[in-house]
């Protein structure tokens, strides 16, 4: 029985990222080859001989989702990071993000790149949302604006309740 735990444990690796460790089988990191993961050895830096493990100063959030599609083969998109976050993470991973799966790529493409899928969609229907009554592939006349959170465009002194907001927040010391 002895025997198995430690033939076991030779195959294990531990990975410690942002102060979470993760265990998983060196044969896992395998599984995707030509990536940072797959090409891990305990002569680089950061292996430490004592601890046995390898430590990443990275996210973990976004490294539990990096581990998962190693277990699974399946990228699933985090909610709670914004998407230039979750690609950086992935570029560092050796990891490209053409591989999210469907039931996040929508998720993510917003997150990632708003106003690309603002674009998108407006430009199906033709028309771009427009307070001022522009057409989206008209261009906008001095002093207007698209206030970034739906695709509203704005008019000299037009303003949203959210902008104002962020001014003043802006505007408030640190710490307040």
């Amino acid at each position: 029985m002895t025997m198995n735990i430690n033939m076991d444990s030779d195959h294990r690796v531990v990975l410690n990222v942002g102060g979470i460790r993760h265990e998983t089988y060196k044969a896992t990191l395998k599984k995707i080859p030509a990536t940072r993961l797959s090409r891990l050895t305990e002569a680089l830096g950061n292996y430490d001989p004592i601890l046995n493990e390898y430590f990443f100063d990275r996210h973990p959030g976004v490294f539990a989702q990096v581990l998962n599609y190693y277990r699974t083969g399946k990228l699933h998109y985090p909610t709670d990071v914004c998407g230039p976050l979750f690609e950086e993470e992935l570029e560092f991973w050796g990891l490209d993000s053409n591989q999210v799966e469907p039931c996040c790529w929508m998720t993510y493409t917003q997150r990632h790149h708003p106003s690309e899928q603002s674009h998108r969609s407006t430009s199906r229907s033709g028309l771009a949302k427009s307070s001022a009554g522009h057409r989206g592939d008209q261009p906008r006349s001095t002093g207007q604006r698209e206030n970034g959170i739906n695709g509203d465009i704005l008019t000299a002194g037009e303003d949203t309740s959210l902008s104002k907001s962020l001014s003043a927040a802006a505007k408030r010391p640190a710490g307040h």
